[in-house]
């Protein structure tokens, strides 16, 4: 891709793609930002000169974005998102921030971050905040679309278009968590774990919640019993230093709340044990929920949008 090319593209044209993406529909665009069709179209057209790709394909009314653009379209919203950051500062002054912020997240992705969050927010303004989490799950889009919620963390992307989904981190490698005086520890391979209840969290980074070591038992054609779902790290805790159960954790910021209990212990899981285990599956991704106004602007404050992203990356180290 030529960068002079790159250069020449304005963040207008960007806008335009944005919402086109949005809203699948040029006229409507065009209509929406008092342009011309032509101007909309021309737009496109250098976007698709630029990256060498139709980007938008027509299909009966509507537009349907290709890979190229579903893969761009969080690129330029971050793009936008830091121009009107830019701008904001260049005006001067923090502005008005809101009094509380309330984040929906999966648990494993809990720990610290109303802190996180307050710890930013005292960055950009003197006020104190209020800052509360909520469960992520199946209300969450329609409470992010309702302005109920300022943002989200969850394993899986949003199915509502007007919603931004980042991806931010895929984690890589399993811990396996057990009474420190678990059997386990004498041989902690795969084979000897599904011999053994799991708990398993609420929310599971992996399709339809399957658990990967559940789905490995079947293919040896035995039966791994679930011990307990639990709602959150501390009830899991409890399951575990209560029983012979185990349970396999991905986020390291999880793992180190699991090890830091009295009577726990955890251990990665051996590179091959663990390729074996996730065979059939992808690795899990985290992504962070955007809201998305009328125009494809992220909604989110981009101080907290930082804030969450750089959570979700250091809980991962």
């Amino acid at each position: 891709m030529p960068k002079d090319k790159l250069l020449d593209i304005s963040l207008a044209t960007l806008e335009i793609f944005c919402l086109v993406y949005v809203r699948k529909n040029a006229i409507e665009v065009a209509n929406h930002l008092d342009l011309s069709q032509p101007k909309v179209s021309r737009a496109l057209a250098a976007l698709r000169a630029v990256f060498d790709d139709p980007l938008f394909i027509r299909r009966e009314s509507q537009f349907q974005a290709t890979e190229t653009a579903h893969n761009l379209y969080p690129i330029f919203c971050q793009m936008m998102a830091c121009s009107q950051e830019v701008d904001h500062l260049v005006r001067g002054g923090k502005g008005v921030m809101a009094a509380n912020v309330e984040v929906a997240t999966v648990p494993q992705l809990e720990i610290n971050l109303t802190q996180s969050i307050k710890q930013a927010a005292l960055a950009v303004s003197e006020a104190e905040m209020m800052v509360a989490t909520t469960p992520w799950g199946e209300g969450t889009t329609q409470q992010l679309l309702n302005d109920e919620l300022d943002a989200a963390i969850s394993f899986e992307r949003a199915d509502n278009r007007a919603i931004l989904s980042k991806s931010i981190i895929q984690h890589r490698g399993g811990h396996l968590v057990a009474r420190k005086d678990h059997p386990i520890w004498q041989a902690p391979n795969i084979d000897n774990m599904i011999d053994y209840p799991l708990v398993k969290l609420i929310t599971m980074p992996f399709p339809a919640n399957r658990s990967p070591l559940g789905c490995y038992a079947k293919r040896v054609g035995k039966q791994l019993q679930l011990y307990a779902t639990a709602p959150d790290l501390g009830s899991a805790a409890n399951s575990l230093l209560n029983s012979d159960a185990i349970i396999i954790i991905g986020v390291q910021g999880a793992v180190d709340f699991l090890r830091n209990i009295n009577g726990l212990h955890a251990q990665k899981i051996d590179y091959q044990q663990d390729k074996l285990l996730l065979e059939n599956f992808s690795h899990p991704t985290v992504y962070l929920w955007l809201k998305l106004d009328a125009s494809g602007k992220v909604t989110t404050p981009f101080w907290l949008q930082r804030c969450l992203e750089d959570y979700i990356i250091k809980a991962h180290q």
